[in-house]
């Protein structure tokens, strides 16, 4: 097995050993054990330790989360895309909590490789919304708050703190299209 390909199963294998037990749960000593292998051995491939492997299971997941939307919204346009995009999006946290979390305690500016494993996402919020006639600001805009929707609400739901007995599924939709609606109404509001 070549050495890249190793690393990147020990990230794979990080990565469902984080949705498993949690993110903040896992060591070298118990990676190495899940692997077969001893705990030296994983320093040939992450001679950074356990920082290093953090910041490449972050990485991880941000390129899968970028997957997984973008074959979400591929077809889509206007409403359809932005539904599909968070559905997608909220679906993943679900499937991955403990990748998730490693994914939201990062910097984006620390390097070039975090900026652009950050970046996919964004950039298929955008294309998104490139259906709609909307200025580059109201773009902007739009992206933000549909960020801050989809981790805010994914972060909440994932942690278990909603305790009213009021469906989810419903607040979810309820807020997804007060977005499409807020959206609705900015149509061609390059004047206003």
């Amino acid at each position: 097995m070549r050495n890249g390909s190793k690393r990147e199963t020990i990230i794979e294998t990080a990565a469902t050993m984080a949705d498993e037990k949690g993110f903040a749960n896992i060591t070298m000593k118990e990676l190495a054990d899940e692997l077969g292998i001893k705990s030296p051995s994983l320093y040939k491939h992450f001679s950074g330790g356990l920082d290093e492997l953090n910041k490449e299971i972050m990485l991880y997941g941000w390129r899968s989360l970028d997957s997984k939307i973008t074959k979400a919204v591929i077809g889509k346009a206007k409403d359809d895309a932005v539904i599909a995009l968070c559905n997608a999006y909220r679906r993943f946290v679900s499937e991955h909590k403990g990748l998730y979390e490693a994914m939201q305690w990062y910097n984006m500016y620390l390097s070039d490789e975090h900026l652009q494993a950050s970046e996919g996402a964004v950039d298929i919020m955008f294309r998104a919304l490139s259906s709609y006639d909307l200025t580059e600001e109201q773009k902007v805009h739009t992206v933000r708050m549909i960020r801050a929707f989809l981790q805010g609400f994914s972060t909440i739901e994932a942690h278990g703190a909603y305790g009213n007995p009021v469906s989810l599924d419903d607040t979810f939709d309820f807020a997804l299209k007060t977005i499409l609606n807020g959206i609705a109404d900015m149509q061609g509001g390059a004047s206003r």
